[in-house]
């Protein structure tokens, strides 16, 4: 299991030397007219993977917007926002104190075909 404090950054570098910036505080990206929520994900301790999506920050993004998980140690999810509508659909919506509106995004993983899942509450929507 990888330092969570650490995952937030991590494989930033690779957005900045694409020449992406930074929202604030936020895993959104911006480089003209493309807009990134680039949201890290590190195994937690029940040995799955997770991510949050926040409302407000998919509020943020352009209408020319993808989904980039970075994943440690070195492994990507990109995908167009209209492919994973069903996942941020408002029947799967939580609200949370301190977050506001937000999605919990799961992946699973079959490594030896290099495939993601990435699912919902109860959806799943799989990528190559």
């Amino acid at each position: 299991m990888v330092d969570s404090s650490n995952t937030r950054d991590h494989n930033l570098e690779l957005l900045r030397g694409l020449r992406f910036k930074k929202f604030s505080n936020t895993t959104v990206f911006h480089k003209g007219e493309l807009s990134l929520i680039s949201p890290a994900v590190a195994e937690n301790q029940s040995g799955g993977y997770w991510f949050d999506l926040r409302k407000v920050n998919l509020d943020r993004l352009s209408s020319n917007s993808y989904l980039l998980v970075r994943i440690v140690p070195d492994l990507f999810v990109l995908e167009s926002l209209n492919k994973i509508a069903s996942l941020v659909s408002p029947s799967l919506m939580d609200n949370r104190p301190h977050s506001g509106d937000v999605w919990g995004i799961g992946v699973e993983f079959r490594t030896s075909e290099m495939v993601a899942n990435l699912l919902g509450t109860s959806k799943y929507c799989p990528y190559k």
